[in-house]
């Protein structure tokens, strides 16, 4: 998959492109829909476990998936801290940012904290707040430790008409100048945009 320069202006000035429903139909709302279905899927898995985050009041072009083992593989670290109390388990998994803006998404590998705080009537759980996905760290091929389950992420999404997009596209210079509302890449501080700013982007 790879877009014009005019596709690539049309995200960054935040609308939808995009021959499959629902980016056809250009509307937010029902795309924001659709990938909530689409997470729903994903949580129906008997292999994989997903969180999701909508980064607080700020605008991302992007929603952010980590998925993990269902089986507990994943868990890297486990410990109770009794001052709370609370149980913090360290999990390795994969990021999928899933675009708001046309039908693709990226994935990398990660690593996050869930904790889990005891009350008096149940239990809460939070997910730490992720690292940000950089170019270079996109996959495309499944890492050791997720074999069968990056081959069923990648059967979800290409069944909901996702294209999974490759570190070397998106690690390219735009070919353009333009401005992109993002705290990802900051071109005060000699940070040159590339496709990936066209497509993810997050607003705070």
């Amino acid at each position: 998959m790879k877009y014009t320069n005019e596709q690539l202006q049309t995200m960054i000035a935040r609308k939808p492109i995009g021959d499959i429903y629902p980016y056809n139909t250009k509307d937010e709302d029902l795309i924001e829909e659709y990938i909530q279905n689409l997470y729903y899927t994903f949580n129906r898995s008997k292999i994989i476990n997903c969180e999701t985050d909508h980064h607080g009041s700020g605008y991302a072009s992007y929603v952010d998936f980590f998925c993990y083992k269902r089986d507990g593989g994943s868990v890297l670290e486990e410990k109770y801290i009794e001052e709370y109390p609370c149980t913090e388990i360290h999990l390795e998994g994969l990021a999928i940012y899933i675009s708001r803006l046309a039908p693709v998404a990226i994935i990398a590998k990660d690593a996050r904290w869930k904790t889990i705080i005891d009350t008096e009537k149940e239990q809460d759980e939070y997910f730490s707040a992720k690292c940000f996905i950089c170019p270079d760290e996109v996959i495309t091929e499944s890492p050791d430790f997720m074999v069968e389950e990056f081959l069923e992420i990648i059967t979800k999404l290409g069944n909901a008409g996702y294209s999974i997009l490759d570190k070397e596209y998106i690690s390219k210079p735009l070919s353009f100048e333009t401005k992109i509302p993002t705290i990802l890449t900051i071109p005060e501080l000699n940070e040159i945009y590339k496709v990936f700013d066209g497509i993810f982007y997050w607003t705070d």
